[in-house]
């Protein structure tokens, strides 16, 4: 038996793309520029923890991993500050 799964979605009629660019012209520019930044932070720091393990766990070269790390961890802590700060504001 195959499910169709076109068929439990629900169509929108009433979708109006106007609607949308109302939102974000209504949203908070330390909103937007939280988000952005806090994006980026963690894209980065993930990116440079999971990098500092492998050069340290892998190749053995610590010396290159364990800054990388540091840096990584530095920019999640920056990330969970900045969502921390929006909750609070």
């Amino acid at each position: 038996m195959l499910i169709d799964p076109f068929s439990v979605m629900r169509e929108d009629d009433d979708f109006d793309p106007e609607d949308v660019q109302v939102s974000m012209e209504r949203a908070d520019a330390a909103t937007f520029w939280g988000f952005l930044v806090a994006a980026l932070l963690a894209q980065a720091g993930l990116f440079a923890l999971s990098l500092g393990l492998m050069f340290g766990g892998f190749r053995g070269e610590w010396g290159i991993g364990v800054p990388l790390v540091a840096g990584g961890l530095v920019a999640l802590g920056l990330t969970v500050a900045i969502v921390v700060w929006h909750g609070r504001r």
